[in-house]
């Protein structure tokens, strides 16, 4: 029989996909304790998701999964445009590393999932408990009541102060909530071939934009690649999932034979999201709360982000150290960037699988005439579109008064490499998994050896001098010297100092004079 460890819990996750399991993890790191129900008796075997971004990364960094599962995947270098007549039109580089990590790495799921089961084996803050059927839930306004039924069809009843709900696109607690979508679905489905022992083992993704029939073809890991194609009006799931079919298909690029094919199924591409990710005690995350069509390699990432932003707010809240509101603004700072991430992946589609003559004589029409214009190409076939990583409202200070051109609060912080006494290493693990305090010059390290502060929203609180090669004493206050230029963005608070999220977003920049009020003024914001 399944053994919970307790009937009480300060947060239950219900699906052990990748963005279940990174939430458990990153909760184990605020030190919250939370268990996983997944109703299949064991992880998936079969790849889904195939592309993690840099942001992505940055998020399985902050358990150290960077050094082991990130650092064995595929980096990828960029992508290639072909037409019909098997030109190449357009290419595109693998672009700067501004938060750390490559943009994108090629990846196969199930591995991914077991290094993630690995990583929770490691902790005893966070257990899953498979092959468990969530029968019932009720949200009872102090907590949130689940009804799980085990392997053996016992039934065990659990406590939660606060439930995730990452149960995949298909979410029985977004329909139980009876929280709308809004949105389309694509009137194309798509075969999606997976494959191993393939010829062609180049780096990038190949996007082949056919009159006839797009379709894509994607680097894996292990040997293998992914091929996806436009269904055509006419055809049924069943004439091309038949292995003559799927020959065919792949023809130009491989012969293929049963063995090497390790799945062949029919998606149907969506570009929907919730009308809401809260309901009291109950959030939804990953595709639960949005569906990404695949073109920009974003529906996973796009849960990471969620399990990012969520998962400290928890923990600041079930601490004590935050008031429950603050649990709104996941919302507010999701919403907004994930239909963004919907909306750019529709463009790419639309570039990739017109077939309609007059859009596909728009688009070969449009990438002629921006050959002489460089700049304006690599804008739009580089996606330099893609908005940044930025929120424009939430849990931030003085968002829109900031007195600097070029400010960084309410986005992302770059990355760069660093150099301490103990060697070099990425800005992140100096940052610990809380919330930071950085300042870059004499004034602002004066002003940080004097905080007494260890703490800010029930996280702990570091403080960090780093240095751009001005020679900064830093006395007992931890210092770094920044190695590369990723931290070009960081300078535009110089004279300041940042308070920096455990997701790493900018939070807020103090003058060193207001330190003390302003790391006052935020936590009165998160406690209301």
């Amino acid at each position: 029989m399944t053994q919970f460890k307790s009937p009480q819990i300060p947060v239950i996750i219900v699906g052990a996909g990748p963005t279940g399991l990174t939430t458990g993890l990153l909760l184990a790191e605020y030190g919250i304790e939370s268990i996983i129900v997944e109703r299949n008796s064991m992880p998936m075997d079969i790849p889904r998701a195939i592309v993690l971004d840099d942001e992505g990364a940055r998020t399985l960094q902050s358990f150290g999964a960077d050094k082991s599962y990130v650092h064995g995947t595929i980096e990828g270098e960029g992508a290639e445009y072909i037409d019909d007549s098997g030109v190449t039109f357009a290419r595109v580089g693998s672009g700067a590393q501004t938060y750390g990590f490559a943009k994108r790495h090629f990846v196969n799921q199930p591995e991914m999932e077991l290094a993630l089961h690995e990583r929770i084996s490691a902790t005893p803050l966070c257990n899953v408990h498979c092959g468990c059927t969530m029968t019932s839930f009720c949200d009872a306004g102090s907590e949130v009541v689940l009804d799980v039924e085990d392997p053996n069809g016992d039934s065990h009843r659990i406590q939660a102060q606060y439930m995730v709900a990452a149960d995949g696109g298909r979410s029985s607690v977004r329909e139980e909530l009876r929280i709308e979508m809004s949105g389309s679905t694509y009137a194309q489905d798509w075969i999606v071939i997976d494959t191993l022992n393939d010829p062609d083992r180049a780096p990038h993704t190949k996007f082949f934009c056919s009159s006839e029939r797009p379709h894509v073809s994607v680097p894996a890991p292990d040997g293998g690649r992914r091929y996806e194609f436009m269904l055509l009006p006419g055809e049924t799931h069943e004439e091309v999932l038949q292995l003559d079919s799927v020959r065919a298909l792949l023809a130009p690029f491989r012969p293929i034979e049963t063995k090497d094919i390790v799945r062949n199924t029919i998606y149907t591409f969506h570009a929907r999201i919730a009308d809401q990710f809260r309901s009291g005690r109950i959030f939804l995350a990953g595709d639960a709360a949005h569906l990404t069509p695949p073109f920009a390699g974003q529906g996973m990432n796009a849960g990471l982000r969620d399990a990012s932003n969520l998962s400290w707010k928890l923990a600041a809240v079930i601490k004590g150290g935050a008031c429950d509101e603050i649990l709104d603004s996941y919302f507010d700072e999701r919403r907004d960037p994930a239909w963004a991430m919907i909306q750019l992946a529709v463009v790419m589609g639309n570039i990739i699988m017109p077939i309609d003559k007059e859009q596909i004589a728009f688009r070969d029409h449009l990438m002629k005439s921006l050959i002489p214009f460089p700049g304006v190409q690599d804008y739009l076939l580089k996606m330099k579109f893609k908005p940044r990583p930025r929120c424009d409202k939430g849990l931030f200070l003085n968002l829109d008064d900031q007195p600097f051109e070029g400010s960084i609060v309410g986005e992302m912080i770059a990355q760069p490499n660093v150099k301490t006494a103990n060697g070099t290493c990425k800005l992140d693990a100096l940052l610990g998994n809380g919330f930071s305090l950085i300042a870059q010059d004499q004034v602002g390290a004066d002003a940080l050896g004097r905080t007494t502060e260890t703490h800010l929203g029930g996280l702990p609180l570091t403080r960090l001098v780093l240095d751009f090669g001005a020679g900064l004493a830093a006395g007992s206050t931890p210092a770094a010297t920044v190695l590369d230029g990723r931290g070009k963005s960081l300078r535009a608070h110089r004279d300041q100092i940042l308070l920096i999220r455990a997701d790493r977003y900018c939070a807020a920049a103090f003058s060193s004079v207001n330190l003390d009020t302003g790391l006052r003024i935020y936590s009165e914001m998160l406690s209301g």
